[in-house]
């Protein structure tokens, strides 16, 4: 008799937990949905914004190719990725330039797959944040092209990040691993590092006017992985450093020495403001490079004409003050202009000069 009853208990006690398992698995399965945005259809969701609204934590939500002319703003905690996976024609074009693209507010949040353009603040902008997870997004156009702020232990990785006035910015952010990332043709900095420690910065290809913002903070941050065998950005056999180009060809793994032909330059890489990458990268596949600057192609020609851009409008700046010069000359020994003499260009066509190349440069 107590035989059959402790039988029938274990009995019991096993299909409960059965029971309590099934429960909770089905629970979590429907507590993570999948929500879906396509631009043109009818009847679901037509914005980003609107999928966010809707979603509850842990929800996926899939963007369908398109343009998508809004400011988005992250506040939960869920993932958000481009059906295709291509930042080429999955876009997000901030509505109002004076704010950034795309605001992430929140933990553990996931951002993959998107080209980022139209702001003039960040490209994707994270405050006070930690853990999420910035993947595989092209970010052009910006003041900076992602921006950290009070945020800490999150991943920003795969990104082209280019023509922006600086690529990657940290403001008081602590242990990011920023990894494999190509940071390119950027107008000032490719990376600037403000009260920031303990990053971990390895396996990018920079090559910009100015590589890194010279800051004595840089020597609180690492600026290599422990040597990993594995393929790095330029195809070497290591993950390791970083590569360190710049826009003459004279960057220092472009002329560095590789006498053991292990993809490392032979000596530490002395990093401005005073951190070092111990590893730097060196091109033991010269053809990976050709084609990770063929990704690039449009990037440097828009680049160039960026740069013509400002020069020509300093020209005509300079111009407008020899004229200004000459005319106050004339007018202090009394000699008068004839009404119809042509005047020199007016504040007005520097101001529209000055104007359109910025809007050339913001939009190109």
């Amino acid at each position: 008799m107590g035989r059959a009853k402790d039988r029938n208990l274990r009995i019991f006690k096993i299909t409960a937990l059965v029971a309590i398992l099934v429960v909770i698995c089905t629970c979590s399965a429907v507590s993570a949905a999948s929500l879906r945005v396509n631009s043109t259809a009818e009847g679901g969701y037509t914005s980003i914004q609107a999928a966010v609204d809707a979603a509850k934590a842990e929800d996926t939500i899939f963007i369908s190719p398109g343009t998508y002319v809004e400011n988005l703003k992250i506040d939960k905690q869920v993932r958000i990725w481009s059906d295709s996976r291509n930042p080429e024609d999955t876009v997000i074009m901030a509505a109002d330039p004076e704010k950034s693209t795309v605001e992430i507010s929140v933990d553990r949040a996931s951002f993959s797959g998107f080209g980022i353009e139209g702001s003039e603040k960040a490209g994707i902008s994270l405050t006070g944040v930690k853990n999420c997870y910035i993947n595989n997004n092209k970010v052009q156009g910006a003041e900076y092209g992602i921006l950290l702020t009070n945020s800490e232990s999150n991943t920003i990785s795969d990104n082209i990040i280019t023509l922006n006035e600086k690529g990657i910015r940290l403001e008081s952010s602590d242990s990011n691993d920023i990894q494999d990332n190509i940071i390119a043709y950027n107008y000032g900095f490719g990376i600037s590092v403000e009260e920031s420690s303990r990053n971990i910065i390895y396996n990018n290809y920079f090559k910009n006017a100015e590589n890194v913002e010279e800051k004595a903070v840089n020597a609180e941050n690492i600026w290599q992985s422990p040597l990993v065998t594995k393929s790095n950005i330029v195809r070497g056999p290591y993950i390791a450093g970083n590569f360190w180009a710049d826009l003459e060809g004279k960057g220092y793994s472009e002329i560095c020495t590789d006498e053991n032909s292990n993809g490392i330059c032979d000596t530490s890489y002395n990093i401005t403001g005073g951190g070092i990458d111990k590893s730097p990268l060196f091109p033991k596949v010269p053809n990976a490079v050709k084609t990770l600057e063929s990704r690039l192609n449009s990037s440097a020609s828009a680049y160039e004409q960026g740069i013509a851009n400002e020069e020509t409008v300093n020209e005509t700046e300079s111009q407008v003050n020899e004229t200004d010069g000459t005319n106050e000359s004339s007018n202090a020994t009394g000699t008068e202009t004839s009404e119809e003499e042509t005047p020199g260009p007016g504040l007005g066509i520097v101001a529209m000069a000055v104007g359109a190349a910025y809007f050339l440069r913001r939009n190109r």
